[in-house]
């Protein structure tokens, strides 16, 4: 490729060391797709004729077709597949396949098809994460009667409906999906016709390149075209972002499907065994997701790293862009899959729930209750520490408690206090917009439902 300028050829560790071909090759459709446009582009200015443009064309599209029949063999002596693509490509038309680099550098050629590439994979993560809200509501819709302990600093706090919990999970991936959203938008921005940094130097239709590829518009600075790689940067930082909340609630997950919790139970599919203990049921599944989390953070934090120091225009480290995305979109990809299947597949016992839901969850309803009878909220907190401290040092339950005793505490109580002891009247009491309520709880999972049916550009 350059050997007019060099008289010898790198040596076997520079080629291995400089090679790329085993990271890159994934950018082969993106790549051809490139190339095709391009050879239309410089057939528009007269740079190729009707015949090469088209012997071109068909030579890509039949590469194209060997890839996906699984039959193309790549060299190990291609530094990558740019430099492949056009090696197969002057090996079946000849001459005409030379022409195909005018007017262009691997520059704005590698960034273009990485920005095609980052937005189709990016695409792909974010049907993934739908793929896990429709479980999740089709989970809350099947435990919406459940009512369970909600945990504040792991302690028993407040009794919420489970659905609400998973709803949770339901909201939180659809900011992820706005973080996905907007880090396409930020790649597609078409770098090709920039060259190597100053432009092409043949007048090619860029704005019809960027409609022939799916761009919606087109770089305006060259130089920026082929340095910035903030756009992998933001993708990074999204999927390491989903990778934190993946690991959050798999985290509560393991720590339910343990026996001194016992909320759920991992279908088999999703649980590994010991190769000692043959009583093991082990929650990997989710474990794995939480443990690849660190690899979108450290895949993030890895680029940043390489790209501070790089300078403008290109520098060869900006080759190291394309591992830690790729790993980041699959690892993240694969993770929502299967948590969506875990949460699809697994058991929720709710005797062993309603069996562990503890008296003190309506501390905060006897407080409440306080405040309507017009005590100020720091007395009726104190009030009711009393109360909670009182029935643990004699081993009772809150909800033990007869009126006279309660009444000992605060002349406020009046009979219909007992009323306050009911898990159905807990939730009842929490119908704010969001709250914990069946009616709030079913207006959020009516909402839920509509995210997941919408569809987005």
């Amino acid at each position: 490729m350059w050997d007019g300028r060099f008289g010898t050829s790198p040596s076997k560790l520079m080629h291995e060391f400089n090679a790329s071909l085993p990271v890159d090759q994934v950018l082969i459709e993106e790549d051809i797709a490139g190339s095709i446009a391009w050879a239309g582009a410089l057939s528009r200015a007269r740079v190729l004729t009707a015949a090469e443009t088209k012997r071109i064309v068909r030579g890509l599209r039949r590469i194209r077709d060997q890839y996906r029949q699984g039959k193309l063999r790549l060299r190990t002596t291609d530094e990558d597949i740019h430099m492949a693509v056009e090696r197969m490509l002057t090996g079946m038309i000849g001459k005409a396949g030379e022409k195909l680099h005018t007017g262009r550098s691997r520059n704005d050629q590698v960034a273009t098809d990485f920005r095609m590439f980052v937005m189709r994979a990016l695409r792909e993560v974010h049907a993934s994460a739908g793929l896990l809200q429709k479980a999740l509501v089709r989970r809350a819709e099947r435990d919406k009667a459940v009512i369970a302990p909600g945990y504040t600093h792991l302690q028993q706090a407040q009794p919420v409906s489970l659905a609400h919990y998973w709803l949770s999970f339901v909201f939180a991936l659809e900011r992820e999906k706005d973080r996905l959203d907007h880090a396409i938008r930020t790649a597609d921005v078409m770098p090709l016709g920039s060259g190597a940094l100053a432009g092409s130097g043949f007048s090619v239709d860029r704005r019809a390149l960027a409609k022939k590829l799916g761009f919606s518009r087109v770089c305006e600075n060259s130089m920026d075209a082929v340095a910035s790689r903030d756009f992998v940067m933001e993708a990074l930082a999204a999927l390491a972002s989903f990778g934190v909340l993946l690991s959050r609630y798999a985290d509560d997950l393991i720590i339910w499907s343990s026996a001194e919790f016992g909320f759920v139970e991992l279908d088999d599919a999703w649980s590994t065994g010991s190769s000692m203990m043959p009583q093991k049921k082990n929650p990997d599944s989710l474990e794995l997701i939480r443990g690849k989390a660190g690899r979108c953070i450290g895949n993030f934090t890895r680029f940043a790293s390489t790209l501070k120091g790089v300078g403008l225009a290109y520098y060869k480290d900006l080759q190291e862009d394309k591992e830690p995305l790729i790993d980041s979109v699959t690892t993240a990809g694969m993770s929502l899959e299967v948590f969506a299947e875990a949460v699809r597949s697994c058991t929720v016992n709710r005797k062993r729930i309603a069996h562990r839901l503890d008296s003190f969850l309506f501390a905060t309803d006897l407080a409440d209750y306080l405040v309507r009878k017009k005590v100020p909220f720091r007395t009726a907190h104190k009030v009711v520490g009393k109360i909670v401290a009182h029935c643990i040092a004699r081993g009772a339950a809150l909800d033990s408690l007869s009126f006279k005793e309660l009444r000992g505490f605060s002349r406020a109580f009046s009979q219909d206090v007992l009323e306050i002891f009911s898990w159905p009247r807990a939730l009842a009491a929490r119908n704010v917009e969001g709250g914990t309520g069946m009616r709030s709880v079913t207006a959020q999972l009516r909402t839920a439902k509509g995210l997941v049916a919408r569809k987005r550009k």
